[in-house]
């Protein structure tokens, strides 16, 4: 038979196609309606801009005051400079956050940023340093504060401080330096673990209730005789401590059960292991079969420093203490083609990282919260601006409430923190079973500052007097002096390695007209005009620091001519020797001089640096 088309007839094949199209009108609706929520999720928070990350404008009554930067400020600092490619930093700690303007006319000409990173020790300035020079492609010009507290050893690193957020390549290469530069450097041993597999009978009876209230009924003489005529063939637990357990390193990483030990819930960290620990995966204890230490220190080299620092005695401890939270590679061996490429790859773990990290600040709850947050907050007073400075607007309100700068300063004088800092409250330059100090950073920096011809500014934090009596008062005067001469000691070597001249290192820390500004009597509120407290010095202050290292002048802001002085070896001596007579000549006319020597001169759990045994 002979199919012939007829005018009104429906065209071969459309009732085939419509499905087809009706099934693909279908499918993109689906997946719109699927994809829509994450889009407006995402637009939305970047559009608020909660932390500065993605470069949102600031609008009036939306994101002008952005109250959630503050707490995630370490974490997003880093990627704003990769951001903004800025040509000029400041670096250092809070002090340099709130007192270094980015807006100051003394700067080169290009973008200014605030890198600075609160209670950033030696290593964290040197890392901001290093992600600056890569972004900056060079940097230009940088203007780093130095904190005496910050070269404390034993001064931790922010929890949220996270090598990954670097510049890995700049990690990397300073990881390698230091493994040359600590092979030849004498090492102290270290202690041996303490001897395991003799018979805990304390522990034996925690961990078997029973046989405890057997041995309370007067059944057995002791736990011992009852794991030797049945415990034993029922295969009970606790009997000792295996020889393969690491204890302090258990502790080190779960310190919620170093708390619970010591409270007296547990007898040790094995008998919380077996009660729970075990049940819920905790590491620590037991090494696990396959795990490869080199092969961990390798794909993660910012490891090897932790462990140079002496946060962690190896590889493991670390992996077990934050890395497998972080998801790093190598622990284990890899289980597929990507797993092999990461670790053999460090960039590419590194890549992977950042990926995730930046997931995690655009598709959480916690950014959707702190960005509904921003929306609500703009009438508050700003913490920070845009460029990373920390502007405190509403600080004074805040002093007020707590009793004025003279009520915050008597507070702190019975607390050593920073400088001595729990659990050692001691104040050490060198981790001596490693060889690693303090100095290592600061000298790389110089370096790596010289080889990229970067104009590098250093300056030693303005100290208000009753700190630098603090200090003395707690045992550490002559570690201060040992610190501003292994400053200008190793910029001068650096220098001369180099071919260059040294860079300016100015000292504002000695009592000069700004660091001995009168505090108002107790009960008196009136702010302070050149410091908020006792430690955090004022933008005014922070004008005159850099009119100084820029030889900036302003006619209506004089320097005063005792503030800043630039420290060379012909004469450092000499400034140390006026520095000390300058405190001595406060301390007699201060009555806090006497108040902090009295407090420091108690003997306490607070202050042990008289059992330090590293310099």
């Amino acid at each position: 038979m002979t199919l012939i088309w007829q005018p009104g007839d429906v065209p071969f094949g459309t009732e085939a196609s419509k499905p087809q199209t009706d099934y693909r009108r279908f499918a993109f609706a689906v997946l719109a309606f699927l994809l829509l929520p994450p889009v407006a999720f995402a637009g939305f928070t970047i559009a608020v801009d909660p932390y500065y990350i993605w470069g949102a404008p600031s609008w009036p009554g939306i994101n002008v005051v952005r109250p959630a930067y503050e707490p995630k400020v370490v974490i997003a600092k880093p990627y704003q400079v990769a951001r903004l490619h800025p040509s000029a930093v400041s670096l250092g700690s809070s002090r340099v956050e709130v007192g270094i303007d980015p807006r100051h006319k003394g700067w080169a000409p290009g973008t200014v940023f605030n890198f600075a990173l609160p209670s950033s020790n030696s290593y964290a300035v040197m890392l901001a340093f290093l992600h600056a020079q890569k972004y900056g492609a060079p940097l230009k010009q940088a203007v780093v504060g130095l904190d005496f507290f910050a070269f404390n050893i034993n001064f931790p690193l922010a929890s949220t401080l996270q090598e990954q957020r670097f510049d890995e390549d700049a990690v990397r290469e300073f990881a390698q330096y230091l493994d040359g530069a600590l092979r030849d450097r004498p090492k102290s041993a270290v202690k041996p673990a303490a001897t395991t597999g003799d018979w805990n009978e304390t522990l034996y009876l925690a961990v078997n209730a029973d046989v405890k209230a057997a041995v309370l009924r007067k059944e057995f003489k002791s736990g011992r005789e009852h794991f030797e005529l049945a415990g034993r063939t029922e295969g009970r637990e606790g009997a000792a401590v295996p020889a393969d357990w690491d204890e302090a390193g258990y502790l080190q990483v779960n310190p919620d059960v170093a708390a619970a030990v010591k409270d007296g819930p547990f007898v040790n960290g094995y008998h919380h292991w077996l009660a729970a620990g075990r049940v819920e995966g905790r590491l620590g204890g037991f090494r696990p079969a396959n795990w490869d230490e080199a092969r961990y220190l390798a794909a993660n080299p910012f490891v090897r420093i932790r462990i140079a620092r002496g946060e962690y005695r190896d590889g493991y401890l670390h992996y077990a203490a934050t890395g497998r939270k972080q998801g790093l590679r190598g622990a284990i061996p890899p289980t597929n083609m990507l797993n092999s490429l990461m670790v053999r790859y460090p960039s590419l773990s590194e890549a992977d990282y950042a990926a995730r990290d930046r997931f995690s600040l655009l598709f959480t709850t916690t950014t959707l919260r702190d960005a509904i947050v921003t929306l609500r907050g703009q009438s508050e007073p700003a913490t920070f601006d845009s460029l990373g400075m920390r502007v405190w607007h509403g600080q004074e309100a805040v002093l007020d409430r707590v009793g004025g700068a003279t009520a915050v300063i008597h507070r702190l004088l019975k607390s050593w923190n920073p400088i001595l800092v729990a659990p050692s409250m001691q104040y050490c330059f060198t981790n001596p079973e490693t060889g690693m100090t303090t100095f290592d950073p600061f000298r790389f920096m110089i370096r790596k500052a010289y080889a990229d011809g970067t104009d590098l500014r250093l300056f030693v934090t303005p100290l208000h007097a009753v700190v630098r009596a603090t200090i003395e008062a707690l045992g550490l005067g002559q570690r201060y002096a040992f610190w501003l001469h292994e400053l200008v000691r190793i910029n001068e070597e650096e220098a001369s390695r180099a071919g260059r001249q040294p860079f300016p290192l100015w000292d504002f820390s000695a009592p000069n007209s700004i660091t001995t500004e009168p505090i108002p009597k107790l009960g008196d509120r009136s702010p302070m005009r050149w410091f908020w407290e006792r430690s955090h010095y004022r933008k005014q202050t922070g004008d005159l620091i850099l009119d100084r290292i820029f030889d900036y002048s302003v006619p209506d802001r004089a320097i005063p001519a005792d503030f800043g002085t630039r420290l060379t070896s012909a004469n450092i001596d000499a400034h140390l020797t006026g520095a000390a007579t300058s405190l001595a000549n406060w301390s007699t006319e201060s009555d806090l001089a006497s108040q902090i020597a009295r407090e420091a001169g108690k003997p306490g759990k607070f202050n042990r640096q008289s059992e330090a045994t590293c310099w």
